[in-house]
């Protein structure tokens, strides 16, 4: 082997890489137990004080009231809590390394929901509400009639609700052009007079791409007030979606509302400060007085600004009255801050300037972990009677400033603005004002956002302007402040350049978010998951126990086989899986249980490089070449095989990774590593590891005295017998399609639309009593829903499917509320119950879902088909690999025909199956190209013998291999199936019928294939 030293030095510094990056995961994981721990000690505190409540209500520090008597609720409190800790240790060292939390999170292995629990989204952007905002005249007929069919349709099959709109349009429409109902002169800069249809469609789809990014980024602050430690939120341009995941989140029906509520863009005029002064050192005695801190005798006299004012008067107040206005904050609140611990003053990090600029609107700085808890101090009677003016809001600033302290280390502070709030307690400008804004540059060159008011908004913009020139404007989203220009002159013809010290980035990104403050679509769920925290635990235990045993399964299997040469096999595979945690760690890879899935359907894929080479080894030292030479042979000639079986897996692997999403993405990544990590450790780790040993003259056996002949010396006549083998196969795929023509296949929710919940009852639960409870209310039309209640792995739990409201929009609280309702009726036999996970898909996911499954099978044939083609150059290798393929496929889709519903697990057509069903199509083909690759090297060596000759004995030369691989990788398979939990076993069941009948046509069909389209070409 060239350049050992170059591959020593590689190896070790990648796995040195690797166990770094791994590292992090485990120090995350011991600060998460430790927020766990502190939520469950808060929430037993706060049961103690509630236990001779009647009513059992509480309020958490951010406000919330919530009613402690129930599971749920407690999960609620302890995800406040948990998430609360964590935010609060986000900023902190916690890794040997000095790695913050945030820091080591964002370099560790992240869990997917369905181990960690939480909720998960798909947004969009409500493309109906947005085409009929933007007609001139939605409730003409000529527009109504073609776009309330257009909406019936979307609503029931999916699909583009443009094109469905413009076909329905032109239907009814025949003389008419879209641009007579969508020209207007909001939009006569954009849309001219004789604009054709395409351009009226461009533009509709302009204006929905660029709501996108002012709503992901509208969508990144909601999510800050979850109060969620490392949430996801992607963006996906090309099918205008937001995908977002909040992990311990479980109080659906609070994200639901913020995130589907339209953006309330406002702008404000704002308080001068000094207003406040004095406010801000009586609210903080006021506080310790009630919470005890101090006695009300022990407060001293201060200057008393707390009483009504106007802000010309506050601003009037002669300097040595106040000692200046800085200097009296100063005293008062460094003296105060001796006694108080938990009180106002205390979680200040650092007072506004209070100097006399008119401009002046902040009181005072504070970290995140402290706003939820001042604001709520704010609210107090007590504090609320100081005000010194009654049209104030206090709102937080949406993002922090930095701060660098002497002697402690730099902190981020969100600033608390005063807003003044007009009598008619509307803002004098909102969202629906502004046409469009975009970056720009001011007169000076500096970086800025160019707004165009609409006709109403420009004169509201004039007077704003023309009332506030030197103060501060304040531009809000959600009740909070996301800029606050000072106006430096009266702008009187509707456009304006808004300044701020931005970047050209934060310039765009405040530009979207003007834009999407004017977008009057809302957005909607289109597919919701919640997963409960226990089922979470559940599934990491059954997860890692699977894998576990798998892994020592596949160690002692190698070694009971290869002997020696197993013990290096091992080696490598435990390298293999230090890589593939390592990778995952690094790309901050979301790891779900199909990913766990994916993790140990590697460890017994690998096997199959080291098999290839200890029986090439094996055959090598059959023949009485030396050790050393062996082992060079072998490896050389296994080369060609091992890459072109990982290829073709990796290519299905890719296919996934496109087509997929959620889980089945996290699977197609941890397999697309595992190809990766699986072949650098067999062909280089454990050559390294062969070499090191044959230079010390170490003999190393490639087998035990019970496997030294396994599967030697065999000459079965596969080829004389491929007409029994096209019987039997054909029988098979004759069943199978009759199965899938008179059972057919049971569609999950994914594919249909619709609503699944899981239930876990106190006691036994019975389907029949549950069905009819819910069909009870689930009730539309006097007509009741759909309603299918299957069992699960134990006797108390249960999955829900209905299709009930499942067209309607924002109806979730709605089937939320009927389902409790219905459950509740069995309450007295049953027991008391808890939703432990639940999941919603409207039709348009389920109908993209079909179509894009389809393509994804349809074209993991094809590039197949056409790698084989161009690896072994002839027709006849890639016909055979597709019939076999193909026969595959039919026989696994006609098995999920006949066994479901009579299956104690589930075997519903989902994208997980659809994951299975591409990887028993990888499988297959790996299998399939390791034995065409024997076959081509015996037509090559054997030129005088005919193809069924040189065939046979590619198949028996190669049977030892297909058994190893075939055994370990099914061994690995089962113990999944029997100990993985029941959210896989339809996936796992899937992928082990998948291996046995796709060992069987690798050699059963595909290569006497090649014979049977040979044998016209081998008799000319």
């Amino acid at each position: 082997m060239r350049n050992k030293g170059f591959f020593w030095f590689l190896t070790i510094l990648v796995a040195i890489v690797c166990i770094y990056q791994i590292s992090f995961t485990f120090v995350v994981n011991k600060v998460e137990r430790q927020a766990e721990k502190h939520a469950m000690s808060q929430l037993d505190s706060l049961k103690a004080t509630v236990q001779d409540n009647p009513d059992k209500t509480i309020v958490l520090p951010n406000g919330r009231e919530v009613k402690l008597d129930n599971i749920e609720a407690e999960d609620i409190i302890l995800n406040y809590y948990t998430q609360d800790y964590l935010i609060e240790k986000g900023e902190k060292k916690v890794s040997w390394n000095g790695a913050t939390y945030n820091e080591a999170k964002n370099r560790s292995i992240n869990l997917g929901l369905d181990l960690k629990g939480g909720m998960s989204v798909t947004l969009e952007v409500s493309i109906p509400d947005l085409v009929k905002n933007e007609a001139v005249n939605p409730r003409n007929a000529r527009f109504a009639k073609p776009y309330e069919k257009a909406l019936s349709t979307y609503r029931n099959k999916g699909g583009d609700f443009i094109d469905v709109f413009v076909k329905e349009y032109r239907a009814l429409n025949k003389n008419r052009k879209l641009v007579d109902d969508f020209y207007s002169s909001a939009n006569n800069d954009v849309l001219t007079r004789e604009a054709t249809d395409d351009q009226v469609i461009n533009y509709l789809r302009e204006k929905v791409r660029a709501s996108l990014s002012g709503v992901e980024n509208i969508m990144n602050r909601r999510i800050n007030q979850f109060g969620v430690a490392q949430p996801n939120i992607q963006k996906d341009a090309n099918s205008n979606r937001i995908y977002i995941e909040l992990p311990g989140v479980k109080d659906k029906n609070t994200v639901r509302q913020k995130l589907q509520s339209t953006a309330n863009l406002e702008f404000y005029e704002t308080h001068h400060n000094i207003l406040f002064l004095g406010f801000i050192d009586e609210a903080n005695k006021a506080l310790s007085i009630k919470y005890g801190e101090i006695k009300a005798d022990e407060t001293k006299d201060s200057t008393d600004l707390a009483i009504e004012k106007t802000e010309d008067e506050a601003l009037a107040l002669e300097t040595d009255t106040t000692k200046t206005a800085e200097e009296g904050v100063k005293i008062d609140t460094e003296e105060t801050k001796e006694n108080q611990g938990s009180t106002l003053v205390s979680k200040i990090l650092q007072f506004g300037d209070y100097s006399q600029d008119r401009h002046n609107e902040i009181l005072f700085f504070a970290e995140s972990k402290d706003t939820a808890s001042i604001g709520r101090m704010l609210r107090e009677k007590e504090v609320q009677a100081l005000l010194p003016v009654s049209n104030v809001k206090f709102m937080w600033a949406s993002s922090p400033v930095p701060f660098d302290f002497k002697d402690k280390p730099s902190k981020n502070g969100f600033a608390l603005h005063a807003i003044k709030i007009p009598e008619n307690g509307r803002a004098l400008i909102n969202g629906n004002d502004i046409d469009r804004a975009m970056q720009d540059f001011d007169q000076r060159g500096v970086i800025g956002v160019s707004v165009k008011m609409t006709s109403k908004g420009a004169s509201k913009w004039s007077s704003l302007t023309n009332q506030n020139v030197g103060k501060t404007v304040a531009i809000c989203m959600d009740d909070m402040v996301v800029s606050s220009p000072v106006v430096r002159e009266a702008m009187n013809t509707g456009t304006a350049i808004i300044t701020g010290n931005y970047t050209i980035d934060e310039a765009k990104e405040f530009a979207a978010l003007l834009n999407a403050g004017s977008l009057p679509a809302p957005c909607v769920i289109v597919d919701e998951s919640v997963v409960g925290s226990t089922l979470g635990e559940q599934n990491i235990s059954s997860g890692m126990t699977s894998f576990v045993i798998a892994l020592v399964l596949v160690l002692l299997y190698m070694i009971f086989y290869y002997n020696k040469a197993g013990l290096i096999a091992n080696a490598a595979l435990v390298i293999n899986i230090i890589f593939i945690l390592g990778s995952l760690a690094s790309f901050g890879a979301v790891l779900t249980l199909a990913g766990i899935a994916g993790i140990v359907l590697t460890i017994g894929m690998s096997v199959d490089a080291n098999v290839l080479i200890f029986e090439r080894i094996r055959e090598e030292l059959a023949a009485g070449k030396g050790q050393k030479q062996a082992i060079d042979d072998g490896f050389s000639n296994a080369l060609s095989s091992i890459l072109d079986a990982n290829i073709t897996t990796l290519l299905t692997a890719i296919i996934l990774k496109v087509f997929g999403s959620g889980p089945i993405e996290s699977f197609a990544t941890t397999l697309i590593i595992g190809i990766f990590s699986s072949v650098f450790a067999a062909v280089v780790v454990s050559r390294l590891i062969f070499e090191y040993f044959s230079n010390k003259n170490t003999t190393i056996s490639f087998s035990t005295k019970m496997t030294e002949r396994f599967m030697k010396g065999k000459n079965i006549s596969f080829m004389q017998k491929r007409k029994t083998y096209y019987t039997v196969s054909g029988i098979l795929v004759v069943a199978g399609i009759a199965m899938l023509a008179v059972r057919g296949l049971k569609y999950g929710i994914e594919f249909t639309g619709g609503r699944s919940f899981e239930i876990r009852f106190e006691n036994a639960a019975d389907n029949e009593a549950i069905t009819k409870n819910l069909k009870s209310v689930f009730v539309t039309d006097g007509k009741s829903a759909d309603v299918v209640v299957k069992k699960k792995e134990s006797k108390n739990i249960v999955e829900v499917q209905t299709n009930f409201m499942h067209t309607a929009v924002n109806a979730d609280t709605l089937v939320d509320q009927k389902l409790r309702e219905g459950l509740a009726l069995g309450k007295s036999s049953m027991g008391d119950f808890q939703i432990v996970q639940s999941r919603s898909i409207s039709a348009v996911i389920s109908d993209e879902l079909k179509t894009t499954s389809t393509y994804a099978i349809i074209l993991s044939l094809i590039v197949i088909f056409l790698y084989i083609l161009l690896r072994f150059g002839k027709w006849q290798y890639g016909t055979g690999a597709l019939v076999a393929m193909t026969h595959d496929v039919i026989i696994v889709l006609g098995a999920f025909a006949a066994f479901h519903g009579l299956m104690p697990f589930n075997m519903d057509i989902d994208q997980a199956f659809i994951a299975a069903i591409l990887t028993v199509v990888g499988y297959s083909i790996n299998d399939t190209v390791v034995i065409f690759d024997r076959i081509r090297e015996m037509t090559r060596l054997h030129k005088s013998k005919d193809n069924t000759t040189n065939i046979n004995e590619a198949l028996n030369s190669t049977l030892s291999r297909t058994f190893n691989t075939s055994a370990s990788t099914f061994l690995v398979l089962l113990i999944i199936f029997l100990l993985g939990g029941a959210a896989i076993q339809g996936f796992v069941f899937a992928l082990m019928i998948g291996v046995v009948v796709g060992t069987y046509s690798s050699i059963c069909i595909a290569s006497p294939m090649i014979v049977d389209l040979s044998k016209e070409k081998e008799s000319k």
